[in-house]
């Protein structure tokens, strides 16, 4: 379960989630960006009881105000180059540490799934720190890669990375799998998926 950050209250429990996380490991927090979309991950069954946190934002190139830029050159890669208006970073990524390793990190594929759908990004970009890039790759396997030198910072690393968030949406499958939704498809494409279905063996 998730909510779309839109009130004063949702921000200010955005706050307390993130801000927790960057004292416990001593980072800077870096200022909410004006344009980002931000998530509260919820507890399944709870009262709104936000645990976790996730801010999409539209990606500037050499814009000062980038957070992925000033530790990677995202710019200088080729696909970024080409795709630049499609490319959004993830920032403020975090689950409160009572919730982690008790299976609620697949939950951020809510958050994940609703703001492709509504943006249509082609890729994502992050600094990320190591564990969660480890439950990344599981989550979405070779469609998110390390694309540069980890940073080590106090008690953790970051770690450069690209996910190509348009060919896992492209992927009924994986869709279904990760996400548990079913594509809408044209009737025509529907049934040249059922034949493709009947004739070829996965």
């Amino acid at each position: 379960m998730f909510e779309i950050v839109t009130s004063s209250r949702q921000q200010k429990s955005f706050e307390e989630i993130w801000e927790y996380f960057c004292e416990m490991y001593g980072w800077y927090n870096d200022p909410y960006a004006k344009n980002g979309i931000r998530y509260n991950l919820l507890l399944p069954q709870a009262e709104r009881k936000v645990i976790g946190t996730i801010e999409f934002v539209p990606y500037k190139g050499k814009h000062p105000n980038s957070t992925v830029e000033n530790h990677f050159r995202f710019s200088r890669l080729k696909k970024i180059q080409q795709h630049q208006k499609r490319v959004w970073e993830i920032d403020k990524l975090c689950l409160h540490k009572d919730f982690q390793r008790r299976g609620y990190f697949e939950n951020f594929g809510e958050a994940f799934y609703h703001h492709a759908q509504t943006h249509k990004p082609k890729y994502y970009i992050a600094m990320m720190e190591k564990r969660f890039f480890r439950m990344m790759r599981i989550l979405f396997g070779l469609n998110i890669i390390q694309v540069g030198q980890s940073i080590e910072m106090t008690g953790t690393s970051l770690i450069p990375v690209v996910c190509d968030m348009e060919r896992i949406m492209q992927n009924e499958e994986m869709v279904r799998v990760l996400f548990k939704k079913e594509l809408k498809l044209k009737k025509a494409d529907n049934k040249l998926y059922r034949l493709k279905r009947l004739f070829i063996k996965k």
